[in-house]
C-alpha cells in the first residue's frame, strides 16, 4: 500500500506509519517521501494517469490523482488485506481511505525535487480486540512504525518488530519500532489487569462518593424538614398561648 508502490518507483517510497488501535477498530496513517529520479516517475504517473499528458502537473490533476489512488487502494485492500485478527481478515473492514498528495508535485514532470505525501485508512473490527487476540500488520520493509494502544491493553510479545520500545503516553501505551525485511508484524494482545483493577477501584470510589453526597443531601433535607415541623409546632402552641392566656378575660 498504496497501490502505485507496485510501479517501478517502489524503492523511492520511505513511509513512516502511525497506527491508533482501539478495541473495535484502528486508524493507520502514513507518510511517504519520493526523491530523485523516482519523483520524476511519480509526476509522470499523475500526468499520464489522471491528467492531460502535457508534461505538466497542475492542481486539478493532483485532486483527480487523490481520488484515483483512494479508489484503487480500497479495491487493492479487498484482494490483499494488510490487517488480520487471529490469522483472518474476515472481521476487519475498511471504512475510509484518504490521500493527501503534496503540492510539491506541481510543475514540470521532469522536476526531481522531493515529494512528501500523506494518507490514512480507517478500519472497524466486527469482533473486538481482547485477551488473546493477535494482530497481524503488513507494511513496508524497514519503515518506522508507532502503534498507540489503550492503557488497558498489554502487548505480550511481538514478531517482526525491530528496534522495539514501549512507553506510556497520555492515557495510552505507545509501542515503537520498525518493520523488518519480511514486511509483517504480529502483536499478541492481553488485558492489563492491574490497570483494570485500578480503574474499577476509581469507579467504585466515584460511586461511593456519589452515594455519600446523596446521603448528605437526604440528611440535609430531613434536617430541614424537622426544622419546618418544629417551627409549625411552635407556631401552633404560640397561637394557643395567645388565644387562651393573652385574650381579654370576660
Amino acid at each position: 500500500m498504496p497501490v502505485f508502490m507496485a510501479e517501478p518507483c517502489t524503492a523511492a517510497f520511505v513511509p513512516s506509519n502511525n497506527i491508533t488501535l482501539e478495541r473495535n477498530g484502528m486508524t493507520w496513517e502514513y507518510q511517504e517521501q519520493i526523491t530523485g529520479n523516482e519523483s520524476i516517475i511519480f509526476r509522470n504517473f499523475i500526468d499520464m494517469q489522471t491528467g492531460n499528458k502535457d508534461k505538466f502537473v497542475n492542481a486539478w490533476e493532483i485532486l483527480k490523482a487523490e481520488t484515483f489512488l483512494r479508489d484503487q487502494t480500497k479495491e487493492a485492500l479487498k484482494t490483499k488485506p494488510d490487517v488480520k485478527l487471529n490469522g483472518t481478515s474476515d472481521p476487519v473492514k475498511v471504512t475510509d481511505v484518504d490521500f493527501y498528495l503534496s503540492k510539491e508535485a506541481l510543475g514540470n514532470v521532469l522536476k526531481d525535487s522531493s515529494i512528501t505525501n500523506y494518507a490514512s485508512v480507517n478500519y472497524i473490527f466486527e469482533k473486538e480486540v481482547n485477551q488473546g487476540t493477535d494482530i497481524w500488520l503488513m507494511g513496508t520493509p524497514n519503515s518506522n512504525i508507532t502503534i498507540t494502544l489503550p492503557l488497558d491493553f498489554n502487548v505480550e510479545r511481538t514478531e517482526g518488530l525491530n528496534n522495539k520500545s514501549q512507553e506510556p503516553g497520555n492515557n495510552h501505551t505507545v509501542l515503537k519500532g520498525s518493520f523488518g525485511p519480511e514486511e509483517n508484524i504480529t502483536l499478541w494482545i492481553s488485558e492489563n489487569e492491574s490497570y483494570k483493577a485500578g480503574l474499577q477501584e476509581r469507579e467504585e470510589s466515584i460511586e461511593q462518593e456519589a452515594v455519600n453526597k446523596s446521603k448528605e443531601e437526604e440528611n440535609k433535607i430531613e434536617a430541614a424538614g424537622k426544622i419546618v415541623e418544629a417551627k409549625k409546632s411552635y407556631e401552633f402552641f404560640k397561637g394557643i398561648f395567645i388565644r387562651f392566656y393573652l385574650s381579654p378575660k370576660s
